[in-house]
Protein backbone atom coordinates (compact mmCIF):
# COMPACT_ATOMS: atom_id res chain seq x y z
CA UNK A 1 0.00 0.00 0.00
CA UNK A 2 2.57 2.42 0.97
CA UNK A 3 4.57 1.74 -2.98
CA UNK A 4 0.93 2.30 -4.17
CA UNK A 5 0.80 5.56 -2.72
CA UNK A 6 3.70 6.79 -3.35
CA UNK A 7 3.41 6.00 -7.39
CA UNK A 8 -0.21 7.72 -6.75
CA UNK A 9 1.50 11.09 -5.66
CA UNK A 10 5.04 10.81 -8.05
CA UNK A 11 2.90 9.73 -11.21
CA UNK A 12 0.94 12.89 -11.88
CA UNK A 13 4.14 14.97 -11.39
CA UNK A 14 5.70 12.70 -13.66
CA UNK A 15 3.60 13.73 -16.27
CA UNK A 16 3.68 17.47 -15.90
CA UNK A 17 5.24 19.16 -18.76
CA UNK A 18 8.67 19.74 -18.67
CA UNK A 19 10.03 23.08 -17.25
CA UNK A 20 10.68 25.56 -20.86
CA UNK A 21 14.23 27.11 -21.02
CA UNK A 22 14.41 30.51 -18.83
CA UNK A 23 13.05 33.32 -20.17
CA UNK A 24 14.87 36.34 -18.96
CA UNK A 25 12.18 39.55 -20.74
CA UNK A 26 9.58 39.17 -18.41
CA UNK A 27 8.35 41.66 -15.73
CA UNK A 28 8.19 39.83 -12.73
CA UNK A 29 8.03 36.56 -10.89
CA UNK A 30 6.18 35.66 -7.54
CA UNK A 31 4.62 33.52 -5.43
CA UNK A 32 0.79 32.50 -4.59
CA UNK A 33 -1.92 30.01 -3.17
CA UNK A 34 -4.32 29.67 -5.92
CA UNK A 35 -7.72 29.55 -3.90
CA UNK A 36 -10.12 30.15 -7.20
CA UNK A 37 -10.34 28.71 -10.85
CA UNK A 38 -12.72 30.35 -12.35
CA UNK A 39 -12.35 28.77 -15.82
CA UNK A 40 -9.74 26.59 -17.75
CA UNK A 41 -7.43 29.68 -18.13
CA UNK A 42 -8.02 32.26 -15.10
CA UNK A 43 -7.24 31.53 -11.46
CA UNK A 44 -7.28 34.10 -8.20
CA UNK A 45 -4.55 34.20 -5.58
CA UNK A 46 -4.98 34.42 -1.60
CA UNK A 47 -3.90 38.10 -1.79
CA UNK A 48 -6.56 38.63 -4.81
CA UNK A 49 -4.54 38.78 -7.90
CA UNK A 50 -6.60 37.61 -11.06
CA UNK A 51 -4.07 35.75 -13.35
CA UNK A 52 -4.81 34.85 -17.14
CA UNK A 53 -2.49 32.13 -17.92
CA UNK A 54 0.08 33.29 -20.97
CA UNK A 55 -0.01 31.67 -24.37
CA UNK A 56 -3.34 29.93 -23.97
CA UNK A 57 -6.80 29.98 -24.51
CA UNK A 58 -9.58 27.87 -23.26
CA UNK A 59 -13.25 27.37 -24.61
CA UNK A 60 -15.51 30.03 -22.11
CA UNK A 61 -17.39 29.10 -19.31
CA UNK A 62 -21.49 30.71 -18.72
CA UNK A 63 -21.13 34.44 -18.73
CA UNK A 64 -22.76 37.37 -19.44
CA UNK A 65 -25.49 35.75 -21.30
CA UNK A 66 -23.49 33.47 -22.99
CA UNK A 67 -23.87 29.28 -22.77
CA UNK A 68 -20.95 27.64 -22.14
CA UNK A 69 -18.59 26.40 -24.86
CA UNK A 70 -17.80 22.35 -25.28
CA UNK A 71 -15.07 21.76 -22.78
CA UNK A 72 -14.91 24.66 -20.73
CA UNK A 73 -15.98 22.78 -17.60
CA UNK A 74 -13.12 19.99 -18.32
CA UNK A 75 -10.87 22.92 -19.27
CA UNK A 76 -11.29 24.36 -15.71
CA UNK A 77 -11.20 20.77 -13.78
CA UNK A 78 -7.53 19.86 -15.06
CA UNK A 79 -6.30 23.17 -14.48
CA UNK A 80 -8.19 22.90 -10.97
CA UNK A 81 -6.69 19.44 -10.53
CA UNK A 82 -2.56 21.13 -11.29
CA UNK A 83 -2.98 24.45 -9.36
CA UNK A 84 -5.66 24.55 -6.63
CA UNK A 85 -4.77 25.37 -3.54
CA UNK A 86 -1.00 25.07 -3.79
CA UNK A 87 1.87 27.29 -3.79
CA UNK A 88 2.14 28.35 -7.73
CA UNK A 89 5.27 30.57 -9.01
CA UNK A 90 3.88 32.95 -11.53
CA UNK A 91 6.30 34.33 -14.50
CA UNK A 92 4.60 37.03 -15.63
CA UNK A 93 5.02 38.14 -19.40
CA UNK A 94 7.09 41.61 -20.61
CA UNK A 95 3.48 43.34 -20.64
CA UNK A 96 2.17 41.91 -17.09
CA UNK A 97 -1.39 43.23 -17.23
CA UNK A 98 -4.65 42.88 -19.94
CA UNK A 99 -6.81 45.43 -20.52
CA UNK A 100 -9.11 43.64 -17.48
CA UNK A 101 -6.77 43.84 -15.68
CA UNK A 102 -5.71 40.78 -15.11
CA UNK A 103 -2.00 39.35 -14.50
CA UNK A 104 -0.56 37.62 -17.26
CA UNK A 105 2.02 34.90 -16.76
CA UNK A 106 3.10 30.99 -16.64
CA UNK A 107 2.18 29.18 -13.91
CA UNK A 108 5.11 26.87 -12.10
CA UNK A 109 4.23 23.78 -9.09
CA UNK A 110 7.17 24.24 -6.82
CA UNK A 111 7.62 20.39 -6.91
CA UNK A 112 8.37 20.96 -10.47
CA UNK A 113 6.27 21.42 -13.71
CA UNK A 114 4.94 23.69 -15.85
CA UNK A 115 1.10 24.13 -15.50
CA UNK A 116 0.41 25.79 -19.72
CA UNK A 117 2.49 23.21 -21.11
CA UNK A 118 0.51 20.68 -19.34
CA UNK A 119 -2.70 22.29 -20.29
CA UNK A 120 -1.95 22.41 -24.33
CA UNK A 121 0.17 18.89 -23.63
CA UNK A 122 -2.82 17.65 -22.67
CA UNK A 123 -5.47 18.71 -25.28
CA UNK A 124 -7.05 20.94 -22.29
CA UNK A 125 -6.33 24.37 -24.40
CA UNK A 126 -5.03 25.84 -27.75
CA UNK A 127 -1.98 27.57 -27.81
CA UNK A 128 -3.07 31.66 -28.24
CA UNK A 129 0.16 33.63 -28.28
CA UNK A 130 0.63 37.95 -28.90
CA UNK A 131 3.62 39.64 -30.62
CA UNK A 132 4.30 41.55 -28.04
CA UNK A 133 3.81 39.03 -24.90
CA UNK A 134 4.66 35.47 -26.31
CA UNK A 135 7.30 33.55 -23.89
CA UNK A 136 7.15 30.24 -25.13
CA UNK A 137 5.46 30.00 -28.67
CA UNK A 138 7.59 27.05 -30.01
CA UNK A 139 7.72 24.80 -26.80
CA UNK A 140 3.64 25.04 -27.11
CA UNK A 141 3.05 24.81 -30.83
CA UNK A 142 5.06 21.55 -30.06
CA UNK A 143 2.76 20.53 -27.28
CA UNK A 144 -0.19 21.33 -29.20
CA UNK A 145 0.87 19.44 -31.98
CA UNK A 146 1.05 15.98 -30.15
CA UNK A 147 -2.40 16.63 -28.83
CA UNK A 148 -3.78 17.43 -31.67
CA UNK A 149 -2.24 14.03 -33.60
CA UNK A 150 -3.91 12.11 -30.68
CA UNK A 151 -6.66 13.90 -30.46
CA UNK A 152 -6.58 14.38 -26.90
CA UNK A 153 -9.18 16.69 -24.91
CA UNK A 154 -10.62 19.00 -26.96
CA UNK A 155 -9.04 18.45 -29.74
CA UNK A 156 -11.58 15.48 -30.64
CA UNK A 157 -14.26 17.56 -31.07
CA UNK A 158 -15.59 18.75 -34.33
CA UNK A 159 -14.85 22.54 -33.17
CA UNK A 160 -11.18 22.24 -32.65
CA UNK A 161 -10.56 20.25 -35.99
CA UNK A 162 -8.23 21.53 -38.53
CA UNK A 163 -9.89 23.48 -41.63
CA UNK A 164 -9.05 23.01 -44.96
CA UNK A 165 -7.68 26.07 -46.48
CA UNK A 166 -9.11 25.31 -50.28
CA UNK A 167 -12.72 25.21 -48.82
CA UNK A 168 -12.48 27.51 -45.64
CA UNK A 169 -14.92 28.00 -43.90
CA UNK A 170 -18.29 27.44 -42.81
CA UNK A 171 -20.16 30.52 -41.74
CA UNK A 172 -20.08 29.13 -38.61
CA UNK A 173 -16.41 29.35 -37.90
CA UNK A 174 -16.64 33.20 -39.44
CA UNK A 175 -15.74 35.22 -36.40
CA UNK A 176 -14.05 32.44 -34.57
CA UNK A 177 -10.36 31.37 -33.53
CA UNK A 178 -9.74 29.17 -35.81
CA UNK A 179 -6.67 26.83 -37.57
CA UNK A 180 -6.57 26.85 -41.34
CA UNK A 181 -3.57 24.56 -42.79
CA UNK A 182 -2.83 24.66 -46.74
CA UNK A 183 -0.17 25.43 -49.29
CA UNK A 184 0.49 29.22 -49.79
CA UNK A 185 -0.18 29.66 -53.55
CA UNK A 186 0.95 32.82 -53.81
CA UNK A 187 2.47 35.97 -51.91
CA UNK A 188 2.91 39.33 -52.48
CA UNK A 189 3.27 42.86 -50.06
CA UNK A 190 0.96 45.54 -51.42
CA UNK A 191 1.38 49.31 -50.48
CA UNK A 192 -1.02 50.73 -48.63
CA UNK A 193 -0.72 54.50 -47.89
CA UNK A 194 2.26 55.34 -45.56
CA UNK A 195 2.52 51.22 -45.06
CA UNK A 196 1.64 48.51 -46.78
CA UNK A 197 1.45 44.56 -46.23
CA UNK A 198 2.32 41.26 -47.11
CA UNK A 199 -0.65 38.86 -48.28
CA UNK A 200 -0.46 35.00 -48.23
CA UNK A 201 -2.67 33.76 -50.40
CA UNK A 202 -3.98 30.11 -50.45
CA UNK A 203 -6.23 29.59 -53.07
CA UNK A 204 -6.59 31.39 -56.77
CA UNK A 205 -8.39 34.07 -56.15
CA UNK A 206 -8.13 36.28 -53.25
CA UNK A 207 -11.19 37.97 -53.49
CA UNK A 208 -13.23 34.57 -52.68
CA UNK A 209 -10.32 32.34 -51.19
CA UNK A 210 -8.67 31.88 -47.81
CA UNK A 211 -5.92 34.67 -47.63
CA UNK A 212 -4.17 35.63 -44.78
CA UNK A 213 -1.75 39.58 -44.20
CA UNK A 214 1.21 40.88 -42.20
CA UNK A 215 0.59 44.63 -41.27
CA UNK A 216 4.29 46.33 -41.91
CA UNK A 217 4.45 47.28 -38.58
CA UNK A 218 4.13 43.57 -37.42
CA UNK A 219 7.54 43.07 -39.89
CA UNK A 220 10.03 43.43 -37.19
CA UNK A 221 8.52 40.34 -35.48
CA UNK A 222 9.13 38.19 -38.31
CA UNK A 223 12.83 39.83 -38.68
CA UNK A 224 13.53 39.13 -35.16
CA UNK A 225 12.63 35.55 -36.00
CA UNK A 226 15.13 35.87 -39.06
CA UNK A 227 12.59 35.90 -41.48
CA UNK A 228 13.60 39.43 -43.55
CA UNK A 229 11.04 38.68 -46.43
CA UNK A 230 8.04 37.68 -45.42
CA UNK A 231 6.35 36.53 -48.67
CA UNK A 232 9.63 34.77 -49.94
CA UNK A 233 9.68 32.86 -47.12
CA UNK A 234 6.21 31.01 -47.08
CA UNK A 235 5.47 30.82 -50.57
CA UNK A 236 5.19 27.47 -51.42
CA UNK A 237 4.54 26.22 -48.17
CA UNK A 238 2.34 24.42 -46.56
CA UNK A 239 0.92 26.24 -43.17
CA UNK A 240 -0.92 25.81 -40.16
CA UNK A 241 -3.09 29.35 -39.43
CA UNK A 242 -3.55 30.13 -36.13
CA UNK A 243 -6.09 32.97 -35.91
CA UNK A 244 -9.42 34.74 -35.85
CA UNK A 245 -11.51 34.67 -39.44
CA UNK A 246 -12.75 37.16 -40.99
CA UNK A 247 -15.41 37.43 -43.88
CA UNK A 248 -13.14 39.64 -45.83
CA UNK A 249 -12.90 38.15 -50.00
CA UNK A 250 -13.27 35.08 -48.46
CA UNK A 251 -11.96 34.48 -45.29
CA UNK A 252 -8.98 36.70 -44.05
CA UNK A 253 -6.69 36.29 -41.10
CA UNK A 254 -4.68 39.00 -39.60
CA UNK A 255 -1.12 37.86 -38.62
CA UNK A 256 1.11 39.38 -36.14
CA UNK A 257 3.77 37.12 -35.47
CA UNK A 258 5.26 34.25 -36.62
CA UNK A 259 3.88 31.52 -34.25
CA UNK A 260 0.51 32.30 -36.05
CA UNK A 261 1.81 30.68 -38.72
CA UNK A 262 3.39 26.81 -38.66
CA UNK A 263 5.04 25.70 -41.42
CA UNK A 264 3.90 22.00 -41.51
CA UNK A 265 5.37 21.38 -44.99
CA UNK A 266 7.42 22.05 -47.51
Amino acid sequence: MRIKGFWAVLTPLLALALLPAPFTAHARTFTARVVRVLDGDTVVTDSDIHVRLLDINTPEMAHDGNPEQPYAQKARDALSALVFGREIKFVTGPHEFDRFGRTLAHMFLKTGGWVNGTLVRDGDAVVYTFADNAMYPQELLAYEAQARKAKRGLWALPRWGVREAEDCCADGDIGQFELVEGPVVSAAYVKHGHGGRTYLNFGRDWRSDFSVFVDKRDEKYFRAAGIKNIAAYYKGKTVLVHGFLQPVNGVLVRVTHPAQLEIVGS
